[in-house]
Order: structure tokens, then sequence, then C-alpha cells
């Protein structure tokens, strides 16, 4: 298959509605919509659509001490992807019908599992319904990323270690002010906050602005973790800052895993 898209890496895995219809108009991408569930897809897909589903193809059965979706292994994602038809050279576009997370998740694990030119719909199934306007030229070819899982006992090893940021809503990140709610030392940064009202990301420089606001920008040798609350919008949030030069390990476990212990040390926000 020749690529017509290039490969995600320092340059943002977002793709346009308007490019994605360029894409299929030479036929030459495979897009795959992500269901948050198994239940029923919405009428109106992409033409073409692979249907899969978050829990099925993109995490393991949930277990209380590696949290609700846990991360597959790279060979049954790899062994899937063959029996549907994609593969390691293809190019590839994932979205869902909601925020953007479930396709974000679907394109770490995917990218993360071998395969390189996977694009996320900006926008997703909305985005898609409202395209319009002529394609944007876009970047060159350039290096697939480079995406790391990490476990709880690495963090819990050494919290001080690791910058921790939260990509659940503020709400789900201060709980009650009273039960502990997020990972010690982490930084609220809702995976939301890096799109417009329309669900689309933000310009680059409004999220390089929000980046260093952050202190990702900082010099600051630790490395970097998202979380949230099962490994699914924090993948939205490494998406995002991905041409800003910020490489991110996910915690895929991520509070669900992380607060399954009582042991383990958590805080909550101040009141």
């Amino acid at each position: 298959m020749s690529a017509i898209l290039p490969a995600s890496g320092t340059h943002s895995p977002f793709i346009s509605a308007e490019n994605l219809a360029a894409a299929l108009a030479s036929g030459n991408v495979a897009v795959v919509y992500v269901a948050p569930d198994a239940g029923p897809a919405p009428a109106e897909l992409v033409p073409g659509s692979i249907e899969t589903a978050l829990p099925t193809h993109y995490a393991e059965p949930g277990d209380p001490g590696l949290g609700r979706l846990p991360l597959p292994t790279p060979e049954a994602v790899r062994r899937w992807t063959a029996e549907v038809g994609l593969s390691a050279d293809g190019d590839i576009v994932v979205y869902d019908a909601a925020n953007g997370s479930a396709a974000a998740r679907a394109w770490w694990v995917l990218t993360w599992a071998g395969l390189p030119r996977v694009r996320i719909l900006d926008g997703g199934l909305a985005g898609w319904a409202a395209r319009g306007g002529d394609a944007a030229p876009l970047p060159g070819q350039v290096i697939p990323p480079e995406l790391s899982p990490i476990e709880t006992d690495a963090i819990a090893a050494d919290l001080p270690a690791y910058r921790l940021f939260d990509a659940r809503t503020a709400a789900a990140y201060a709980g009650d002010g009273k039960q502990p709610s997020h990972l010690p030392g982490a930084v609220s940064s809702p995976a939301g906050i890096w799109q417009d009202a329309n669900g689309r990301l933000l310009p680059f420089a409004q999220r390089q602005a929000l980046a260093r606001k952050l202190g990702l920008l900082d010099d600051d040798e630790r490395p970097v973790v998202a979380y949230c609350g099962s490994g699914v919008a924090a993948a939205y949030w490494i998406a995002a800052v991905q041409d800003l030069g910020v490489k991110a390990s996910l915690y895929a476990g991520s509070w669900s895993a992380w607060s399954s212990d009582p042991a383990r040390l958590a805080v909550a926000a101040p009141a």
C-alpha cells in the first residue's frame, strides 16, 4: 500500500476530516471506528469503517490490581489487526463518536503494538459530518513516536521521580475534598482543555502556551507520566502534546488500579 499519510511522530497524530476525505478518495487508507463499549455503532459511520470496541480490541479484561482497562499484549493486537486487514505499512485513521479519547486509546495501542501509520480523526464522527473546505498540506514523512507504558509498581517505588499529570476532569481530580482522589504530586490537566468547543484539537500555539503554563516545557529531566481513570483520556492527553516535543508514558492502570489498594499513598484536593 502506498503511503499517503505521514507517520505519526514529532508532528501531531491528528488528521482533519477534509484530509481524510481526500485520502479516502485515493483508496489508500483504512478507517477504524472505536466504540466505547460493545453496544451498537451509530447508524452513519465514515464509509468503509472497520468496527472495533475499546474493551474488546484495545484492552484486556479488567482486574482490580491492573485497572478497568489493562493494556492488551502487542501480540494480541497484531493478531486481530492482521485478521481485519490492518498492516504495519498501511495508513490507518481511528475515530469515535464522542470526545476522541477512545480513538486516542486506539491510536496509542496500535502504534505501540507496531503499526506506525495511525492517525486520529480530529473532531471524530461529528467532525466528519461537519467537514467542508479543502484538505491542507500534510507534513512530510517523520519517525513514529516512541510510546511506552508504565506500571503501578514502578510509580509507587519512587513517586518523586516522575512528573504526574491527571487527565481526568477537574471534578474527578478533586473528588469530595475529603477522600483521596488522585496520585500524590499529580497536576490536574484534563484532556478536554486541549480541545476547542467542537471537540477538535486546539491550535499549536494555544497548546504550546498551555504546556508552558503547566510546566511541561520546563527544564526538568524527570519522566512525564499521564494517567486518568482507566488509561483512555490520558491517551488523548499524550496525543495532544506529541507535536510539542513532550514525551509522556501512559499509566494505563491509572486511578482505577492505583486506588484498588487502600494502603497505597493517595491524596485529597485541598478544600
